[in-house]
């Protein structure tokens, strides 16, 4: 059903037909694959027969372990393909194994495409990428909002900046952010969060693909960004990174300057000449059979997702396609959108576009300084940039990349002549990403780039004694180090104890204590916190990401075993009888969750307690009260007063558990805590106290606790409450 989309008008009367962006021209690049080879001598190759078993145990595994239902990887060197296998069930229920050539949600790998499409416009003059988008749209907002008023008015001031086509591009146009997003959030009474990702779900599935916040009955793109295009900016463009809306109105310019529907230029300049067959908006109603189901990861457990992303591509309405997300199909189909762009432009035989355009959008870092994305992180015109930071250490400098919500991801490295892709459709998924490209570069020969593991410095190292770093280990996807930056000082009289950290809504970042975490570890101890180093300022997709307590004890029996490897940072480093549990509000469940760990000598619960009936919140660890009898040794609750939404649950705790020494302690600050403030505020000192009494055997520190003139007792913004204590 590859229904005609309505039309704009035409910024030129006629755009040339698709065959001059798509010329054949393989003859002037006869260096570049035009097509995969299916078939290579994997042996001649280098490609041993131990890794490609190693790297089908890996994919095998994440389904074993109901971390996905089922998983789809491609990796192709040079034009050859690799590695291409499925594993698992698209239908879990039915039982239908997954195969390679399934169709995916892929979600903001739409972007890319969208990106591209716009720069074929630019390659025909129509448009330059430093244009006023007013040029194409005079509606577009040119004032910021200043200030938010009680009753929902607000006050602007004019831009500093015209918005341009670059801000659209790299995510920095203002349109729907700041305060912007929380008028249009209050007029709508919900959030803008997508569906199935802890946004409203409509009453219907929708005709196709809708981003959260908008009108899921909009007939076309254009209804959406003529609403929106109504509230002013929230920022001035080019000032800061504001992920998602911007695809979108460039989509919509892509429909205005070229005078046909995203859809139907998409198809003519990309998908067609590409050989992307099977990609697309939507699809005639047998497609549906060829759809991995969506599945999201509770508790170990694969529970189904919402499939309305899947059945939206099948309504009889198929108007409505976004910029943003909405393109569907299988893995190889967009291995070939990805070697176009490793091949500066050319595949199939045909240019999509020019070298120098395939350059000028992935070799040049866009964002501005101070933008709110984390230092390190780098956006190109439609891609990330690898040049600092990295999936995996093999990962060239040259390389970029991007995903989607549900679990697509790709990498394109043109220094390894590589393209890496990843596809699994789950809500939530625990990164697993990095693990598969890790691996993936092994198969493939690739040796690690030699270059030093990231490092970031907070707050000059924090207060300890010893200055302390935020850093990843490669073989340790997933996770953030808070560590002392010089370990020389650590070894057999002294050694590190193991914090087990746990964050706030379990999302997959420590930015929101990452000043309180650098502040333990400056004090001498080895943080080990569930969340992604390249998210330690950003709030993206990824960030967002559902995690799952078995992180926290999977990073426990790394660390345990770097200390026993030579050659590793940490050998002889750390106490493997000195560990703690730890995390705040769904953190903190989890740090109650891997309690019973007979490893784990305290567990420290920030802002959370055991609910007493089922979260309605997706992603949390689903405990009773009976998980309280895991504690085997003593406990910390740390909690924010009467008005922190989990004090009755913690009060309960507190009251429940008799078999173990217990401390409820309370500051009324509120469910946030403290952590944000410089060196995490009034909780930094609490927590040191109380692990430098359990781990390191610091009797002094008790006196923040024990007793009628205890520190905390004598301190009039403080509660405590001690039981069973000899």
């Amino acid at each position: 059903m590859r229904t005609m989309i309505r039309s704009y008008p035409s910024v030129r009367s006629v755009i040339t037909a698709s065959a001059v962006f798509a010329a054949t021209v393989a003859s002037a690049f006869a260096g570049s694959p035009q097509e995969f080879n299916h078939d290579p001598d994997l042996a001649a190759l280098g490609v041993s027969a131990a890794e490609i078993e190693q790297t089908d145990a890996l994919l095998q595994s994440f389904v074993d372990d109901q971390k996905l239902n089922s998983v789809v990887g491609f990796v192709a060197k040079d034009g050859d393909v690799l590695y291409k296998k499925a594993f698992g069930l698209k239908d879990v229920e039915n039982k239908v194994p997954a195969e390679e050539d399934d169709y995916y949600v892929l979600m903001s790998q739409t972007k890319a495409v969208t990106t591209v499409a716009f720069m074929t416009l630019v390659e025909q003059g129509l448009v330059s990428i430093h244009d006023p988008v007013s040029k194409f749209f005079p509606e577009i907002p040119d004032e910021v909002v200043t200030e938010v008023h009680e009753d929902g008015t607000y006050e602007t001031r004019p831009v500093k900046t015209p918005m341009t086509f670059v801000h659209l591009m790299t995510h920095t146009s203002g349109l729907g952010a700041g305060k912007v997003r929380d008028i249009r959030m209050a007029e709508r009474k919900g959030d803008d969060a997508p569906a199935g990702f802890g946004g409203r779900m409509p009453d219907k599935v929708p005709s196709g693909q809708h981003s959260g916040g908008g009108n899921p009955e909009a007939k076309y793109l254009e209804e959406e960004m003529i609403a929106l295009a109504k509230y002013p900016l929230g920022f001035d463009p080019g000032s800061k990174w504001n992920y998602h809306v911007s695809s979108n109105m460039l989509g919509y310019l892509v429909e205005r300057i070229s005078g046909k529907s995203l859809q139907e230029y998409v198809r003519e300049t990309i998908l067609e000449p590409l050989g992307m067959d099977d990609t697309d908006w939507y699809y005639e109603p047998e497609a549906l059979d060829r759809f991995v189901k969506a599945y999201r990861s509770v508790d170990g457990k694969l529970e189904p997702g919402t499939n309305m992303y899947s059945e939206g591509t099948v309504s009889e309405q198929q108007t409505y396609a976004e910029g943003a997300i909405g393109l569907n199909g299988p893995i190889e189909d967009y291995a070939k959108f990805c070697q176009m762009l490793l091949n500066k432009g050319i595949f199939n035989g045909n240019r999509i576009l020019k070298p120098e355009t395939v350059e000028l959008m992935t070799m040049i870092d866009r964002l501005p300084e101070n933008s709110g994305a984390e230092e390190g992180f780098q956006f190109g015109l439609g891609f990330e940039i690898h040049e600092e930071k990295k999936p995996a250490p093999a990962v060239s400098d040259s390389a970029f990349a991007w995903g989607g919500m549900l679990g697509t991801a790709y990498t394109i490295d043109p220094e390894n002549d590589m393209v890496t892709l990843f596809y699994t459709n789950m809500f939530g998924l625990e990164p697993l990403y990095p693990k598969f490209i890790a691996q993936a570069y092994e198969l493939a020969g690739v040796s690690e780039s030699g270059e030093t593991v990231a490092e970031v410095v907070l707050e000059e190292g924090g207060r300890g004694p010893h200055p302390a770093i935020v850093t990843e280990d490669a073989s340790l996807p997933g996770m953030t180090i808070y560590r002392p930056k010089d370990l020389s000082a650590f070894g057999d009289s002294e050694r590190l104890p193991i914090l087990l950290w746990g964050n706030g809504a379990c999302v997959n970042t420590t930015q929101e204590h990452k000043l309180f975490l650098n502040e333990i570890a400056s004090h001498g101890y080895l943080v080990l916190g569930i969340g992604l180093l390249d998210r330690l300022d950003l709030r993206d997709d990824l960030a967002n990401q559902k995690t799952q307590s078995s992180q926290l004890l999977e990073a426990l029996d790394w660390i345990l075993e770097e200390n026993e490897t030579q050659g590793s940072v940490f050998y002889g480093k750390v106490d493997p009888e000195l560990v703690a549990s730890m995390g705040m509000s769904c953190g903190g469940l989890q740090a109650i969750e891997i309690s019973g760990d007979p490893r784990i000598r305290t567990t420290v619960v920030c802002n959370s307690g055991v609910l007493k009936d089922p979260s309605p919140m997706r992603g949390m660890p689903d405990l009773k009260k009976d998980a309280l009898e895991s504690f085997h040794g003593p406990v910390l609750y740390l909690m924010g007063g009467p008005s922190d939404i989990a004090y009755n649950n913690a009060m309960d705790d507190f009251a429940r558990v008799q078999h173990v020494p217990i401390v409820m302690t309370n500051l009324d600050v509120g469910h946030g805590g403290t952590y944000a403030q410089p060196h995490g505020g009034e909780y930094s000192p609490v927590a040191l106290a109380w692990l430098d009494w359990q781990l390191k055997g610091e009797k002094a520190a008790s006196k923040m606790f024990l007793g009628k003139n205890s520190q905390l007792a004598r301190d009039p913004d403080w509660s405590v409450e001690v039981k069973n204590f000899d």
